[in-house]
């Protein structure tokens, strides 16, 4: 059943692809009639929703707000789909994750085999974005729950779990500094390094922690990119600086070693479930939860 109009189904249809054309193609209706439905929006509210420009449709100010506004009809129109299928119990539903690239190589593949085993019938739905945007695409309903690394304003987020992971090197198991259990930024000055480059969030912290202990590094490569990194340091360039969580999967087959960082004042990385606290969550969500918490509960021990 659609509850929506036909004009706020076409205005969304539009909306999305800034194209009549597309939006008919969408939804298999004649153009003709997309345009004359959204017209006769139009001249009910009085205002035009839609600059039509030689290269398509684009929202007017009037329209943005229609928009957002209809986005989150349709998410509380979900939410409300999802409780009636919960009261018939958890067999199916969908929820909707939001997730950093770093993520990607180990935890949620795990998430995904667990929920297949335990809930066969809930559909994961990932969307990886970029980690500073995932809070704000979470508030404006594009997801239910979400996974942030070291989230800042939480102010109208509700934390569920967190956990951290710690700072180092990895390295080849036959490498020297295989054999330490933790070490220093000094005693790394020696062996050749690959460092992580802009945008990592890496980077940065790198380059403060060799200012504040006055090392030199001895860079063999730089990388903007963690799999490339990886991948140096296997073939045997250098030692490489990134998280445990970056390395969990190489770490655990054996094929690299991570070997923690120590010193004053070394960071950690800070992994957070969180969703909107204005939100309702349907069970099913909440059984995802549960699961995202048991592989946190696990990955600490």
């Amino acid at each position: 059943m659609q509850p929506f109009s036909r004009f706020l189904v076409y205005f969304l249809a539009v909306a999305r692809h800034n194209s009549i054309r597309k939006a008919a193609e969408e939804l298999n209706i004649a153009g003709s009639a997309i345009n004359r439905h959204i017209l006769l929006g139009e001249q009910q509210l009085q205002t035009p929703l839609f600059e039509r420009l030689p290269s398509g449709m684009r929202l007017t100010a009037t329209g943005e707000l229609l928009y957002g506004c209809a986005q989150r009809w349709v998410k509380d129109l979900d939410d409300l789909n999802r409780q009636i299928e919960d009261l018939k119990g958890i067999r199916h539903g969908q929820v909707d994750l939001l997730a950093p690239e770093a993520l990607s190589r180990t935890f949620l593949p795990e998430l995904v085999c667990r929920m297949k085993v335990s809930h066969p019938g809930v559909i994961l739905n990932m969307t990886i974005r970029d980690n500073q945007s995932i809070p704000v695409a979470l508030l404006a309903g594009k997801g239910d729950i979400a996974l942030v690394l070291d989230p800042e304003d939480m102010r109208d987020l509700t934390v569920i779990a967190r956990m951290s992971f710690p700072l180092g090197f990895i390295c080849r198991p036959d490498h020297p500094l295989a054999e330490l259990p933790a070490i220093r930024l000094t005693q790394c000055a020696e062996y050749d390094m690959v460092v992580p480059e802009a945008p990592l969030a890496l980077a940065s912290v790198f380059t403060r922690l060799v200012d504040a202990g006055r090392v030199t590094p001895h860079v063999a490569a730089r990388a903007n990119n963690v799999q490339m990194i990886i991948s140096l340091v296997t073939t045997g360039i250098g030692i490489g600086f990134l998280s445990y969580l970056d390395v969990m999967s190489e770490v655990r087959k054996g094929d690299l070693v991570f070997v923690p960082l120590l010193g004053p004042h070394i960071p950690h990385l800070t992994l957070a479930l969180v969703h909107d606290r204005t939100r309702q969550l349907s069970r099913t969500t909440q059984v995802v939860e549960n699961v995202i918490e048991e592989i946190m509960r696990l990955n600490m021990n």
